[in-house]
């Protein structure tokens, strides 16, 4: 299994459970406070102006690709249910062509 496919099960695995869950988003909070505390992430009333613009420029750009991509998810899902035909109807529980035809070569013989 590759470690992609193996860190999807385990995070499908993680929130499945609400406790789990819990701990994982409080591990994640400790860690974005711990980088806070070392200047690795800055707060936006800490940045100058500049890289105010900047990060919110990128937030912007952020956000019209994860639309984009959402948009072209609904959109092809929505070709393909109109592209698909309708379900075969259900046959009605009776003999099969296959025991009908042993019937016959029964008859026959």
């Amino acid at each position: 299994m590759k470690k992609k496919e193996y860190d999807r099960k385990r995070r499908e695995k993680l929130k499945s459970c609400p406790d789990s869950l819990e701990k994982l988003r409080e591990k994640e909070r400790v860690k974005y406070l711990n980088k806070k505390k070392k200047g690795q992430v800055k707060s936006v009333s800490a940045m100058s102006s500049r890289e105010r613009r900047q990060k919110r420029k990128q937030w912007r750009l952020n956000s019209f690709k994860y639309r984009e991509k959402d948009r072209k998810v609904r959109k092809n899902l929505a070709r393909l249910m109109d592209e698909t035909p309708p379900a075969s109807p259900v046959p009605l529980a009776g003999p099969s062509s296959r025991v009908n035809a042993v019937k016959l070569e029964m008859a026959n013989s």
